[in-house]
């Protein structure tokens, strides 16, 4: 009986090692994730802290033509400046944050509404809805954005939308 209590017992502070060990292990590649999302910014942005009341300008502005799809294809300019704006937002937002995912939300609808207007598809008009709803939490503060890697998926999509967004501009130019 002493053997089978002594054997629990050395199992069981081997366990709360390993179990140490592994939280020690996930806090360090939580703090990495974080210092990456922090340090990973679009190059050639101008950053501008957010502005409430204009992002909210900028989410009706996007359903409104979301509600009017053949308004979109002559709204290429106001598209590219809502996204260009958004950019700005994001290079200035701190990750991660509800003005980080409210910018990179804007700005990936402005970018699926112009795809929309290039190449047409429902499947964009839903996915700007989204991205459009996803904005409107974040600026109204229902959708707390508090986990470094909620900060990382936000900047990695932003990266993303602005080489598509630089597609995008080929494909408009091409079609000129």
């Amino acid at each position: 009986m002493r053997i089978g209590g002594l054997l629990l017992v050395v199992v069981l502070v081997a366990a709360a090692v390993l179990f140490y060990l592994h939280g020690k292990s996930a806090q360090e590649d939580l703090h990495a994730v974080s210092s990456i999302s922090t340090k990973l910014r679009e190059g050639g942005v101008e950053a501008h802290a957010l502005d409430p009341a204009e992002a909210r300008s900028f989410v009706r502005r996007l359903e409104s033509m979301i509600a009017a799809p053949d308004t979109i294809e002559d709204s290429r300019d106001a598209l590219r400046m809502i996204a260009a704006r958004a950019a700005s937002w994001a290079a200035a937002a701190p990750s991660p944050s509800p003005e980080l995912h409210a910018a990179v939300a804007l700005r990936s609808a402005a970018d699926e509404l112009r795809t929309y207007g290039v190449r047409g598809g429902e499947g964009r008009l839903d996915e700007a809805r989204r991205q459009v709803e996803a904005a409107r939490r974040a600026l109204s503060g229902e959708a707390p954005v508090e986990r470094p890697t909620d900060a990382l998926r936000d900047r990695l999509q932003n990266l993303q939308r602005g080489q598509q967004e630089r597609l995008r501009q080929l494909d408009e130019a091409m079609q000129q």
